[in-house]
């Protein structure tokens, strides 16, 4: 009837002004209620055919969802990674709300409550190169172990983590809870090659 096709133009108004003016942030909505992986690809080609950049998970920047960074670019939220979990996703966020950015994933794994973030969740932020604003280290080292203990990187990391939160916790516990924290030293990642873009691309 004429009040229903009223609504439709309406809303039809609203869509067309919301996409001209704000794209990025209306793609980003878009995205976020998207559902399957495949309209979400599709979404995610339109906002490549509009000229909208639409970045990889960032440990230090997205949110749950999608969203747009202070550039203007849409970011990939952490919710859309399979095999992080959502309780990881909330301590991670909640854990970056309050004592800001990551400096670097020693100080994430000093942070984040390892029994929600743990061993899966952590390859599968690797995986996705949420990692990758740290330099430092590339996205192989955190999977490659040495032939002579097979250990790997991220293995590393979560044994420097378990033993630095195990010495806070001690410490904490002492009858004298100011006591300075004993310096715990960072391990080295095993040295490796890069991932060509292909393996990048297979293991995203």
């Amino acid at each position: 009837n004429k009040s229903h096709s009223t609504c439709y133009a309406y809303v039809a108004y609203q869509t067309a002004y919301l996409k001209a003016h704000y794209p990025a942030e209306y793609m980003a909505a878009v995205l976020n209620n998207a559902g399957s992986i495949e309209k979400i690809t599709f979404f995610m080609e339109e906002c490549k055919r509009m000229g909208l950049k639409v970045l990889g998970p960032d440990i230090n920047e997205p949110l749950k969802g999608f969203a747009v960074n202070a550039k203007g670019e849409i970011r990939f939220g952490l919710g859309g990674l399979k095999g992080v979990g959502e309780a990881a996703i909330e301590s991670v966020i909640a854990e970056r709300k309050i004592n800001g950015i990551y400096k670097d994933v020693f100080d994430f794994i000093k942070r984040v409550n390892q029994r929600t973030v743990n061993k899966k969740s952590i390859e599968s932020l690797a995986n996705s190169g949420a990692f990758d604003c740290f330099p430092e280290h590339h996205r192989a080292q955190y999977f490659f172990a040495h032939s002579n203990d097979n250990v790997t990187g991220i293995e590393r990391i979560i044994r420097f983590g378990n033993t630095f939160q195990a010495s806070k916790e001690q410490t904490s516990n002492t009858l004298f809870g100011d006591m300075v924290l004993p310096a715990i030293a960072a391990p080295l990642l095993p040295k490796c090659s890069e991932w060509t873009l292909t393996e990048k691309l297979d293991r995203e």
